[in-house]
């Protein structure tokens, strides 16, 4: 069996580092952490770093980029990259050998470290259902690959707004914490507090205090709608 030809790809952009080097080096500064995921300010703070973060953000494309290539779950703040998410959810569909559940995608991107989650998919394409059925089409030629990966655009319910005051006085009736996990911005700065719709508005929630939590950005991500 003949090996695969190699192929010269160009791995450096304007630093001393490659690839394969700033990967290793990620990989060890959440080895020596224990963490899942950390942000650019962390990395840059270790004084073993092997480039700035912005190197990487370069060399990869974006700093998620290169959190995932390395194993890791992206953090907040990364915008969306609709490619890889197609990417993701053909990989899972062809794995399932069947249109993957809500349940099935979101333990294959847990498993695979993409630094989204299946809510994502429901804002950017609508949710699931509807991006296989454009998948369908493409593979069919009755839609371009360009147009699969454009952001439906749909009519949404008005949110009614919360307001400070009751923001607060949700946030101080959860003890300023995360109601799933326990994250508090008082244990960890980096630890974002959200006050979210238990029934969400498209569902008929209302802004009445029994129907509002208070979340981390992490726990909110992971929500997911129920099945129709």
């Amino acid at each position: 069996m003949t090996d695969a030809p190699f192929r010269f790809e160009i791995d450096r952009v304007k630093t001393h580092a490659s690839r394969a080097e700033i990967v290793a080096s990620l990989r060890e500064y959440g080895r020596l952490h224990q963490c899942e995921t950390f942000g650019m300010r962390e990395y840059d703070g270790w004084k073993k770093r092997l480039v700035t973060s912005d190197t990487i953000r370069r060399q990869f494309g974006s700093w998620a980029k290169a959190l995932h290539e390395a194993g890791f779950r992206a953090v907040r703040g990364q915008k969306v990259d609709p490619a890889a998410m197609v990417e993701a959810f053909r990989a899972c569909w062809k794995e399932q050998h069947s249109v993957p559940s809500l349940r099935q995608l979101e333990a294959f991107l847990e498993r695979k470290k993409y630094p989204f989650r299946v809510k994502t998919y429901g804002a950017f394409f609508g949710g699931v259902g509807p991006l296989a059925k454009r998948i369908v089409e493409v593979q069919n030629g009755e839609l371009t690959e360009a147009d699969l990966l454009r952001r439906v655009e749909r009519e949404r319910p008005a949110r009614p707004p919360i307001s400070q005051k009751l923001r607060y006085a949700i946030l101080k009736r959860d003890r300023e914490q995360c109601v799933k996990c326990g994250a508090s911005p008082k244990k960890n700065s980096e630890v974002t507090l959200e006050v979210d719709h238990i029934i969400p508005v498209a569902e008929g929630g209302t802004n009445d205090p029994k129907n509002l939590q208070t979340l981390c950005w992490s726990c909110n991500q992971g929500k997911t709608d129920a099945p129709n």
